[in-house]
């Protein structure tokens, strides 16, 4: 690792700057696919008929299986290194692309979006590790939230209104067909042109055996000083893509009676939120006194927001629309997370520890949005009225996010004996 208390000398971070670039490029590509479900919700429930609870499979799958691979990648990041690591799991998110463009069915779907999971599932751990290669410590966050937010935010504005006039003009097997083909060019790129940290640094890989390395994995996952932040991990994304990446299209078009065209526009004001918001904690990390306090505070504004809509979910356009906004600004409290997690691992178990807290957080994506789906097509089944169900979807992610507030609240902000 680059000398995480000495000097970062011009040449590292003049790599790392090229490294990112080229990371930020691919992870556009992957933000498309994790930031559509709002307009895929609209498309696949108006163009293949499909039920909320199908379509809440269909997103929820690549979510799921992004969980699986937390664990596996963890391994792998520790041993191969992270650029190796997302290369191999690149082809496979190519396959499930691919997959996804030609199926004719629902399973079919959910099969490309699981595959899709699994070989996007690790990315952005792994630009966190690149990052803490070749950055001092106290720049890795800002580099990352940087990445994702920038990078992020394109992507994430690209899989609302022009995604959507793309479906409608090209469908959907040419959208992602295209989608893979970029995703298949720019890992072949990464392979080439990326390294994991400065050759003179010679970054380490993991000295145990396999049997060692999966008793580290066992031993990280039953750390009690990390049990209250794999608590917090279960919302570090789940509130936000169950609401702005799956039902906030139909709570548009449905409740507030927008066209697709408005409501896809609205998408992309909450997606644009999200990667200000990203790109926000960076410094913010840097100058909190308290990561935690930083992070309940996020949290408390969550709960805030969606406690408003749960309340008025009727609210006109011109009230939900900034309440969203704000929720969607201080949804993505990652890479402070990952950075109070930091201090309590060894540097060989960092890949571990984080794609643990991915886990928890990619397993509360599918809860969420499985059971949310449920909840809508329950409410439509009854006859119940459509903000009814988007009622229900604002009351349990506020119940999420106070549960696992209230586990986090008693994490210590350091190891005893920093």
């Amino acid at each position: 690792m680059n000398a995480p208390g000495g000097e970062w000398r011009p040449e590292d971070r003049r790599a790392l700057r090229n490294i990112l670039i080229l990371l930020g490029a691919f992870f556009v590509v992957v933000q498309i696919n994790r930031s559509a479900g709002g307009v895929l919700a609209n498309y696949l429930g108006s163009n293949r008929a499909m039920s909320p609870t199908d379509i809440g499979t269909v997103m929820g799958a690549m979510f799921f299986a992004s969980a699986l691979v937390q664990l596996p990648t963890g391994l792998l990041f520790d041993r191969i290194g992270a650029k190796r690591t997302m290369v191999a799991m690149g082809l496979v998110a190519v396959c499930g692309i691919v997959i996804f463009a030609v199926a004719e069915n629902t399973w079919a779907l959910v099969a490309g979006r699981f595959a899709i999971g699994l070989g996007h599932g690790g990315v952005i751990t792994a630009v966190y590790l690149i990052a803490m290669g070749w950055a001092p410590a106290d720049r890795v966050a800002q580099s990352t939230a940087s990445l994702v937010g920038i990078a992020g935010g394109i992507g994430g504005v690209l899989a609302t209104a022009p995604l959507e006039m793309l479906l409608s003009e090209a469908g959907l097997t040419a959208t992602f067909l295209v989608i893979a083909a970029l995703t298949l060019i720019l890992t072949f790129v990464i392979q080439i042109s990326v390294r994991d940290g400065p050759a003179s640094t010679g970054v380490k890989r993991d000295p145990e055996t396999f049997a060692e390395s999966l008793r580290g994995l066992w031993q990280v996952i039953r750390m009690p000083e990390l049990r209250r932040i794999y608590a917090m991990g279960f919302c570090f994304t789940a509130p936000f893509m169950t609401i702005g990446g799956l039902w906030a299209g139909p709570y548009f078009t449905d409740v507030q009676e927008l066209s697709h065209e408005q409501a896809s526009l609205a998408l992309l004001i909450m997606v644009i939120a999200l990667h200000v918001g990203t790109f926000a904690y960076g410094p913010l990390e840097r100058l909190a006194r308290s990561r935690k306090r930083l992070i309940l505070g996020a949290v408390g504004l969550e709960v805030t927001c969606l406690a408003v809509l749960a309340i008025w979910p009727t609210a006109p356009i011109y009230v939900a629309g900034p309440i969203l906004f704000v929720f969607g600004c201080v949804a993505p409290f990652f890479v402070v997370l990952a950075s109070h997690a930091r201090g309590f691992v060894p540097p060989h178990r960092a890949g571990r520890a984080i794609t643990t807290i991915n886990l928890a957080g990619l397993t509360g994506v599918f809860l969420l949005q499985t059971a949310t789906g449920a909840a809508i097509d329950w409410v439509e089944a009854t006859g119940g009225a459509a903000e009814t169900g988007h009622r229900i979807v604002f009351v349990l992610v506020i119940a999420a996010l106070s549960v696992s507030a209230l586990f986090y609240a008693r994490q210590p902000e350091k190891p005893k004996d920093a």
